[in-house]
């Protein structure tokens, strides 16, 4: 579903996930045995944060900051 269509309850649920997500996946990368494996591991991390971006940009509309959110930059698309 897409985040402008949840409420805000939902999308906090979801951006606590996310982080948590979000920083296995960093560990993951860290600890990496291999080039291949260090690579899905910042694949995986590199979407995480995408999605974690959106979500607090999505979760700052809806409190009325949208203004303020310095997420701009990211690189999955």
């Amino acid at each position: 579903m897409d985040v402008s269509k949840k409420s805000i309850g939902v999308l906090i649920d979801e951006l606590i996930t996310t982080n948590i997500k979000c920083w296995m996946a960093q560990e993951k990368l860290m600890g990496a045995d291999s080039d291949i494996d260090a690579g899905k591991a910042a694949k995986d991390a590199q979407a995480l944060n995408a999605r974690r971006n959106s979500l607090i940009r999505a979760i700052d509309e809806m409190l009325g900051q949208g203004d303020i959110t310095l997420t701009e930059k990211s690189y999955a698309k």
